[in-house]
């Protein structure tokens, strides 16, 4: 379920809801995040070519890191989840 916590997480950073800019245009990256559950494995992702650029940035515009900052800021809730889960 850490995941599924996770995959919220960064939708709410890509909508604007967290400290990163809004990278919401057209909803296509916001609506292309998903999650792959495994029995000891969830991966968060997005398939959108250019997620790559909005999360390192180029020379035109600054990273806006959706990915990477959700998983700094969230890292103890997410142990937090898995502790409650395994017990």
């Amino acid at each position: 379920m850490s995941a599924l916590f996770i995959q919220g997480e960064v939708k709410s950073s890509i909508a604007g809801q967290r400290a990163e800019p809004t990278s919401v245009d057209t909803g296509r990256f916001l609506n292309s995040v998903d999650v792959i559950l495994g029995k000891d494995i969830g991966i968060v992702f997005t398939d959108v070519e250019y997620a790559k650029h909005l999360e390192y940035g180029t020379s035109k515009f600054h990273a806006r890191s959706h990915f990477r900052n959700t998983k700094f800021r969230n890292q103890d809730k997410v142990k937090e989840i898995i502790k409650e889960e395994i017990e």
